[in-house]
């Protein structure tokens, strides 16, 4: 056996007995990595200003730091461009990683720190352990690992780095991964996808990739690239990617529901592979991790350096709202998502809901952007009901989605009631259009009870309307708007008058 495989398999089997004993009691796990970050920056600013030196109990500690925005905390972070040290965490924060998502607005600078960088690499060695427990008869050591994700360039700002987070991550690779890891770090730094594609093609087609790491709907464009491109360069006819790369094993995914993609994919890939689903954020790194092969369900990282508080999303807006942490959540509940980490982080709203669906260990399905949600007429439609509904009816139909976004249709004077209008770029197009629309209205129906309400008889909500917009779309859309890129997504959920506008001429 080789000496460095052999040395990061006992890495591997190491964290996870630590992730097994984590999860042995994940209420005093939490506890004790929250009190360790509070006495880690008892002695900052910001710990001095909140007593931090008094907090014993995780009670004592929310009654002592409220719940921050960007807007509180930005101005105590970003004092590290101009050098400032031990303002909310100990020394200078040396990385921001600017936030990409679904978000229209411009990009927020999230700091990260030695500590949060050790944590998210103990948060990969779980997923490695994972895959290992997934296909045991896989050896994903033995090969590469192709990351599809953004920009590796990192831009110097006063004092500190700052750019992508797969730039901070491959700035602080352990030199005995990066032989394990593609693309090339000339291409990974690339910023034009439409020269960073044809890059990845024409220099790894031939290399041993064991997994790849991407968003679904990018990685679907760039599978479907490699394909065209081999069989360009062999003369041969290729038509999946099993056939390039033999012994890929896993996708590992993040960002999206991969319902509505998995078809596809399964006959692009060409063979039976893991599908890993993950949740990750700029604030806390490699969040929960999808520990069971049928289940799309994630289990918390619950030792890396992040503390967890959930509020219930119907209190999100209230005054002052409750804030739960592990003890105290239940099953199938939406809950907004509060981190507090190592980069000095304190009780963020990072604007996601999740819902619980095992309570030992804690496993989660991403739910929502809290801020994008269909509610115009009090249908509380969350962002997890669309990808539902939408994975329904591809199933029910036989079609296949490129990308979508929904708008609210207002009532008009000569119509008192309003409607959802479903903006859909389609791979392939709905074998009968009145079932892939009944489906939709169907799946949501179940989901929402206020969306049934609302939908009974056509009282308020008149069925869906479904507006087939021509291909490419979304790319030239995203494009247009400087979101181009591995980790860049379309909102689920129109958010201002001009992006429907946009859509709407481009399509």
């Amino acid at each position: 056996m080789k000496l460095i495989p052999w040395i990061i398999r006992g890495v591997v089997n190491r964290r996870w007995r630590q992730v097994e004993r984590a999860r042995a009691n994940p209420a005093a796990t939490q506890r004790e990595e929250l009190l360790r970050m509070v006495r880690r920056a008892a002695g900052t600013e910001w710990g001095r200003s909140h007593g931090y030196g008094g907090i014993r109990e995780v009670a004592d500690y929310q009654a002592a730091v409220p719940i921050q925005t960007y807007e509180d905390l930005a101005p105590h972070w970003h004092r590290s461009f101009d050098g400032d040290r031990d303002v909310t965490w100990p020394g200078l924060i040396p990385y921001f990683s600017l936030t990409s998502g679904t978000t229209l607005g411009a990009s927020k600078a999230m700091p990260v720190t030695k500590e949060a960088i050790l944590g998210n690499r103990r948060s990969g060695l779980t997923l490695m352990a994972n895959l290992a427990r997934l296909d045991p008869h896989a050896d994903f050591l033995d090969g590469q690992i192709l990351y599809f994700g953004g920009c590796t360039n990192l831009a110097k700002k006063g004092a500190c780095w700052q750019g992508d987070a797969s730039g901070i991550n491959a700035k602080e690779m352990p030199r005995m991964a990066q032989k394990y890891r593609l693309p090339d770090f000339d291409i990974a730094g690339m910023t034009d996808w439409e020269q960073k594609v044809p890059a990845i093609c024409e220099r790894h087609w031939q290399n041993r990739v064991k997994s790849v790491v991407g968003l679904p709907s990018w990685t679907l464009v760039f599978f479907h690239e490699l394909v065209k491109h081999v069989g360009s360069v062999t003369g041969k006819t290729i038509s999946t990617v099993a056939e390039v790369w033999p012994d890929l094993g896993a996708f590992v995914h993040f960002g999206m529901d991969f319902a509505p993609y998995r078809t596809q994919f399964e006959e692009i890939v060409g063979k039976d592979i893991l599908y890993v689903d993950t949740y990750s954020s700029s604030e806390g790194g490699l969040n929960a991790i999808q520990d069971q092969r049928d289940d799309p369900a994630m289990a918390l990282e619950l030792d890396c350096g992040v503390f967890f508080e959930f509020i219930p999303l119907e209190e999100r807006e209230d005054a002052d709202p409750t804030r739960l942490s592990l003890d105290q959540v239940e099953l199938d509940v939406p809950y907004s998502v509060l981190l507090t980490t190592v980069s000095g982080i304190w009780a963020y709203e990072v604007g996601d809901a999740v819902r619980f669906t095992s309570l030992n260990p804690p496993r989660v399905v991403f739910a929502s952007r809290t801020d994008h949600q269909l509610n115009v007429f009090g249908e509380h439609v969350i962002e997890e009901h669309l990808e539902r509904a939408m994975a329904a009816a591809c199933a029910a139909s036989g079609a296949e989605i490129g990308n979508y976004c929904v708008a609210s249709i207002l009532p008009t004077g000569g119509e008192p009631r309003g409607r959802h209008e479903w903006l859909v770029e389609f791979k392939r197009e709905p074998g009968d259009p009145d079932v892939f629309r009944e489906s939709l209205d169907t799946e949501l129906a179940k989901a929402s009870e206020d969306y049934r309400a609302h939908r009974a008889k056509d009282y308020q909500l008149l069925p869906p309307k479904i507006t087939k917009l021509r291909e490419g779309t979304f790319y030239t859309w995203l494009k247009e708007t400087g979101k181009v890129g591995g980790q860049r997504k379309v909102p689920r959920v129109v958010r201002t008058p001009e992006m429907e506008a946009r859509i709407r001429e481009l399509g």
